[in-house]
């Protein structure tokens, strides 16, 4: 693991919602009225489906939809509605493989030390080429892990394609103690399947929840596996997956 202490950097906080906080998640957070009020006026399809999230929680909201599709035009391969990211610059790693040196991670001291346990565990595993072959393209890019509050709270990651480096943003509510560090890892393979699949499209889709899944099984007894991985489980079960995703508005 990284031994620098985390210094601040350039600042890539928007408006923001209540969620979990991490340590350098500090910002004051709009009150869950204020914000459902807001929602309440999107008339996008979008909207509605991250209003689903905040409203009735993920349970209720169709496997296929759980990662919504991407807003056109932004930068996340996963719809998250506003967010709010830290500011502490990121910190490289020094994993227990070659395959993923270069990975950094982003956060405080503790922040750094959940993400950095959940490569270690990626390095412990033998991966499919496919996999192997993204996760290596991720960090020999430089490529980021932090956490971040997301307006839909459901949702567990996103990848970020908007600045120079990939950008892996995790649900800031693996940050916190009583959840699996290690529950990181098939998130971090999921988001770096974008970095081959074309964005928004139900097939890519298909083949992030796909690797997902097989890291999943590998990593986990079933009974230990995060609410992530028993969607992506899920998602696969369904008699025509890809059609599931194409009617939660993935493009075919």
């Amino acid at each position: 693991m990284a031994g620098s202490t985390p210094q601040r950097g350039p600042r890539r906080t928007v408006s923001v919602y209540e969620g979990a906080r991490t340590g350098e998640l500090e910002d004051p957070l709009l009150p869950r009225w204020f914000v459902l009020l807001g929602l309440a006026a999107i008339p996008a399809a979008i909207g509605v489906l991250i209003w689903a999230f905040v409203a009735f929680g993920p349970e209720e909201v169709p496997v296929a939809a759980r990662r919504p599709p991407p807003v056109e035009g932004s930068t996340l391969t996963t719809a998250v509605g506003d967010l709010n990211v830290g500011d502490l610059d990121p910190l490289e790693l020094a994993p227990g493989c070659s395959l993923l040196e270069g990975i950094r991670a982003g956060g405080t001291a503790g922040d750094i030390d959940r993400i950095g346990r959940a490569v270690d565990e990626l390095c412990e595993l033998v991966l499919p080429g496919d996999i192997a072959r993204r996760l290596q393209a991720f960090a020999q890019a430089g490529g980021v892990v932090r956490f971040a509050q997301f307006e839909a709270t459901g949702v567990d990651s996103t990848l970020d394609t908007a600045g120079e480096v990939p950008l892996v943003l995790v649900n800031a509510r693996l940050a916190r103690g009583g959840t699996d560090p290690l529950w990181i890892g098939p998130l971090i393979v999921h988001d770096t399947t974008w970095l081959e699949e074309p964005v928004g499209t139900a097939a890519g889709a298909l083949v992030a929840r796909e690797a997902e899944a097989e890291i999943c099984s590998r990593m986990f007894l079933p009974e230990d596996r995060s609410r992530a991985c028993n969607d992506a489980a899920a998602l696969l079960a369904l008699d025509d997956p890809l059609a599931a995703l194409e009617a939660e508005g993935f493009r075919p």
